[in-house]
Order: C-alpha cells, then sequence, then structure tokens
C-alpha cells in the first residue's frame, strides 16, 4: 500500500531526520523565515521619502510662483507697448481756456489734470473683456458697452488693453522709459501723471478682431474701418489721427479712443477735426 502523504510532508521528514536536535530544526526554521527590516532602517527611508516629497512640493511651488510673476511682467509689458507717444510738436502746444464739460476737456503736456478736476470723474470696474483688472471712468464705460454690442452683431470683438490708469501707474510707466531709454527721451516721449487722458478714464486703448481668440489688431481690417465708422455713434473719437501729429502733440495712435461726448464726436467725425482744432476755430 503506498504511503498517501504529501510532498510537504515529506520533505519536512527528511529535514527532521538531517538533524540531531530540536535546536538544529528550530534554527532551521528561522533561517527560512523572511527577514524583518530593522525599526531604524525604516525610520530611515521614510525621512528620505517625506524629504522628497518636500523638496519636490517646494520646487513646484516655486516654479508656479515663477510662472505668475513672469506672466505678470509680460502682461505689464504688453500694456507699454501701446503707451501713447509724444513727439517734438508736445512742446508747442497752447494752453487752452477747457470747456466746462469734463468730457470735452483738452488733456495734454500744455494741459495737464489736477487733482481738483479728477474728483469730478467716476471710475468703474470693467466686465466682458479679455483682459483683466481694467477701469473706466462710468459714463465711458457705459457707451463702450453700446459700442461693443454693435461690434458683435457684426461677429467683431473688441476688448480694452488699458484704461483708467493713477497718478502712480503713469509714473511707473514714465519710470520704465527712463531706465530703458534715458531720461530726454522719457520726457520728450512718455506723458506724466496728469497729462495722460488715461487719468481721468476717459480714453482706452483697445484690440479688435473678427476672431475672439486674437488680441491684436490689423488696421486695414474690415472690423476696424468700420469702427473708424461708427465710433462717433456712442461718443469716442480716434483720438490721435494719422496725418495731425503737429498737431496733436502725439504720433498717430489707431488703438486710442477718446470720450468726448456723442453730440462732439459726430462734430469732429464729420468736419474731419481734433479737439485741438476745434478749440482753435472757437477762438
Amino acid at each position: 500500500m503506498k504511503d498517501k502523504t504529501s510532498y510537504n510532508s515529506n520533505y519536512y521528514d527528511k529535514t527532521e531526520f538531517l538533524f540531531e536536535s530540536d535546536a538544529e530544526k528550530a534554527a532551521l526554521n528561522e533561517a527560512t523565515k523572511p527577514k524583518k527590516t530593522k525599526l531604524y532602517k525604516k525610520i530611515i527611508i521614510n525621512c528620505i521619502i517625506i524629504s522628497f516629497m518636500i523638496i519636490g512640493g517646494f520646487y513646484s511651488f516655486n516654479i508656479l510662483q515663477i510662472n505668475k510673476l513672469n506672466a505678470s511682467i509680460i502682461k505689464s509689458n504688453s500694456n507699454k507697448t501701446n503707451e501713447e507717444k509724444m513727439n517734438k510738436s508736445s512742446d508747442n502746444l497752447e494752453i487752452i481756456k477747457n470747456n466746462k464739460n469734463k468730457y470735452e476737456l483738452i488733456i495734454n503736456k500744455s494741459n495737464p489734470l489736477d487733482e481738483y478736476t479728477l474728483n469730478n470723474y467716476v471710475i468703474v470696474d470693467v466686465y466682458n473683456n479679455a483682459f483683466d483688472n481694467i477701469k473706466l471712468e462710468k459714463k465711458t464705460f457705459n457707451e463702450y458697452i453700446k459700442l461693443k454690442a454693435n461690434l458683435l452683431e457684426r461677429g467683431y470683438f473688441i476688448n480694452i488693453k488699458s484704461g483708467y490708469r493713477t497718478f502712480d501707474e503713469s509714473n511707473e510707466i514714465y519710470n520704465y522709459y527712463k531706465e530703458k531709454n534715458g531720461l530726454d527721451y522719457a520726457e520728450k516721449y512718455v506723458a506724466k501723471p496728469g497729462i495722460s487722458e488715461h487719468n481721468a478714464g476717459i480714453a482706452f486703448d483697445f484690440t479688435i478682431s473678427d476672431n475672439k481668440s486674437i488680441l491684436t489688431t490689423d488696421y486695414k481690417s474690415d472690423e476696424y474701418l468700420y469702427l473708424e465708422k461708427i465710433a462717433y455713434l456712442y461718443g469716442f473719437i480716434i483720438r490721435y489721427p494719422k496725418g495731425k501729429e503737429n498737431i496733436t502733440g502725439y504720433q498717430y495712435e489707431p488703438w486710442h479712443l477718446r470720450y468726448v461726448g456723442k453730440d462732439l464726436a459726430k462734430y469732429l467725425t464729420k468736419n474731419n477735426l481734433t479737439l485741438e482744432e476745434y478749440y482753435k476755430t472757437k477762438e
């Protein structure tokens, strides 16, 4: 009759047979058990893992902060590229007795804003805009919204890139160009606080496109030419037009819209006049 003992039982019996004492069997059993990692080794390994996790997290956080800072710098510099640029004629601008209407004021190197005048403008946040943290004067913004709706009906997308600026922000831009191009350049070409229309919130720099994802402007495009034709209906003018640089004291700026009110905007547009020319005809 065959022995029905299992393979493992046979193996155990054979190993028992090889040793003369229970002590030797115990030693064999201990040797065949999987070795346990000592406690101090576990502590060291865990500390190393935790250290790598902390370093990795800190590195990721720093990369995120650097990316945010770079994005902020890029945005700040992109706003400076469209900063209004005076020319040599700005030194010869006349002092003008401004109209009492706050929307018809001339604001330039010879006719700066004062704090009393600034108190007449109510500044509000701009919403539904591709660029963040933009503000405008209240009525200017309300008319801009109507202009935007007109453009959207034709599939044109307008966004304000730069609106109201505090005196401090204008001073930062002035200092930026002073450091970049020198004092002489800044004095001649960059608007100091109080001599920029942006300080009143009644002017803004914009982009317009027939593609919602594009935030640049083709100034020969249908959408831009259409905007030029209908802007006056909402009280806006292209403040620094081409061919009138020696009159306005500024370089041609197709991206700069100024609110002057519907009646005056219509008159200036129909007669191809700048604000400077308008006041000169009234003398």
